[in-house]
């Protein structure tokens, strides 16, 4: 019995890791799937608040599309305003200063009026997001 529950363990580990789902992968009713790769500290970030955030987009191959990091100047925007694309908007909402998270970004989520504009709209897009600073209201 305890080789078949082990057993049964291992394939569902290893069907976890071919599927490239992970364990500590969270996924919203909207279908946007996010990682927490660094926790952050103090209050979550929420709607009206203006944040600031290094950023990188890839496609999900891994080619990355562009990035925003030290020492260029923090992109901001405030959340729930539409300055952002949906799942950004999404995904950054409830993250805490210092947090590092990997979304992964549906094309439902992720419709854009401009740029990249080279993006094809059915693209699901990775995100790497690095919140560095909440405004104070």
């Amino acid at each position: 019995m305890k080789l078949a529950i082990k057993t049964i363990s291992l394939i569902i580990l290893i069907s976890s890791q071919v599927s490239g789902q992970n364990s500590n992968e969270v996924t919203t009713k909207s279908g946007l799937r996010y990682t927490i790769l660094k926790v952050g500290s103090g209050e979550g970030a929420t709607r009206g608040q203006e944040v600031a955030i290094y950023e990188s987009m890839s496609y999900l191959s891994g080619k990355q599309i562009y990035s925003i990091e030290k020492p260029a100047p923090a992109v901001k925007f405030t959340l729930g305003k539409k300055q952002a694309i949906e799942g950004v908007d999404e995904g950054v909402t409830g993250m805490k200063v210092g947090e590092i998270r990997k979304l992964i970004i549906p094309p439902s989520l992720s419709k854009r009026s401009a740029y990249p504009n080279f993006l094809a709209k059915d693209s699901t897009l990775v995100y790497k997001i690095e919140l560095l600073e909440i405004m104070k209201k």
